[in-house]
């Protein structure tokens, strides 16, 4: 690990922050757009994620033009640095009308469209009452995760919700099967996929009736695992991007492309209890938690980072290492009684990288990014 600290240090790195794997990323990105157009499916990635403009121009060498994000203030962001087809993936909040209207107009003035999803008569009504905004309207539906959307089955609230919008036609049906993410096998995901788009072709022909309404689908587990996208007109992933452990324990993604890790300072070491403490909390990785070994919370692992030859970066996840409590600025490194050699090797102001169990929250916690190659990626 000391090889691991030395690399670190070389980027720049002295406090906590988040390294980006490029290389990885790049190819994580040049993989789902390719399969996205080998399926005949519009690929439309969720940028809340990595949430960065120089990420995002990764995308769009890779072709993509259509972006999904989860605020206003990220649609606002991302159309100042030049994106024009905008969906808010998340519920429609009327209280932004001003925000949103402008955003609307601005799009359409440069030629592009923007995105809207509701899910109850209430705020379909809302878009009515402005029937000259230019805007694509997604419903959402609820296909078994429990979260928001209409129940898939209800098709009363569905009928209710189009005939509210008024002169706003449906664009389609939106859905996040957040299910997905506590799948154990890739069998698992196979069913919560089937099951997923026949729910929403169900809903597209009792609602639809001749009229062909788009499907959207958004988990990275299902876009990124299942071989045949067919049946949808639009896949929104997003983790995807730089993956995580929560990806890596159900084996949607191996180590190497893992392409984001947190970069912690060694405070503390204390051979007697067993524990190294790092300058790494909650409000560096979040409190998302993985159960390892005998049922124990796990908030992250360490792992180990070199370059090689050709430039890009060999990379490890070391289960022996997890990160079992956070508080608010630090975090704890259970070393194991067979394991207490490695104290040796560390000395305070050491820096270790730790593997998130939540990407995209871990990166919405950090104010910019550092690339394996030294560069600073600039971030919502």
């Amino acid at each position: 690990m000391k090889s691991t600290s030395q690399f670190l240090r070389q980027l720049g790195f002295t406090g906590p922050g988040v390294l980006v794997n490029e290389h990885q990323a790049r190819a994580n990105i040049r993989s789902m757009a390719e399969k996205a157009r080998r399926a005949g499916v519009t690929f439309r990635p969720h940028f809340k994620t990595h949430q960065s403009a120089d990420v995002g121009q990764w995308f769009a060498q890779e072709g993509v033009t259509a972006i999904t994000v989860s605020s206003v203030s990220m649609a606002e962001y991302f159309a100042c640095h030049g994106w024009r087809d905008i969906t808010i993936a998340f519920l429609l909040n009327p209280l932004q009308w001003p925000r949103i209207e402008s955003l609307a107009h601005k799009l359409a003035e440069q030629g592009g469209q923007l995105g809207l999803t509701v899910d109850s008569p209430a705020a379909a009504a809302t878009l009515a009452e402005r029937p000259e905004l230019p805007l694509r309207v997604w419903l959402k539906i609820d296909t078994g995760y429990g979260r928001t959307g209409v129940p898939w089955q209800n098709g009363v609230t569905m009928q209710e919700i189009v005939e509210a919008l008024g002169p706003h036609p449906l664009t389609g049906l939106l859905t996040h099967s957040g299910d997905s993410y506590q799948a154990s096998s890739l069998a698992d995901l196979n069913s919560i996929w089937i099951l997923t788009r026949q729910r929403l072709e169900t809903v597209s022909q009792n609602l639809g009736g001749e009229k062909q309404l788009s499907l959207s689908v958004g988990d990275t587990p299902c876009c990124h695992s299942i071989e045949d996208l067919s049946g949808v007109q639009e896949i929104r992933p997003g983790n995807f991007v730089f993956f995580d452990l929560m990806q890596w324990s159900q084996g949607v993604c191996q180590t190497q492309e893992l392409a984001a890790a947190a970069v912690c300072p060694v405070v503390g070491l204390y051979p007697e209890r067993g524990h190294m403490v790092v300058h790494g909390g909650a409000v560096h990785l979040s409190r998302e938690s993985l159960v390892g070994e005998k049922g124990k919370t796990v908030f992250g692992y360490l792992g180990t980072l070199s370059r090689r030859d050709d430039g890009s970066v060999s990379q490890q996840v070391l289960t022996d290492f997890p990160v079992v409590s956070l508080s608010q600025e630090h975090g704890t490194v259970e070393i194991s009684a067979q394991n207490q050699t490695i104290f040796e090797s560390f000395e305070i102001g050491d820096l270790v990288v730790v593997w998130p169990v939540h990407s995209c929250l871990t990166c919405d916690l950090s104010s910019e990014y550092i690339s394996e190659q030294g560069n600073v990626l600039t971030k919502k």
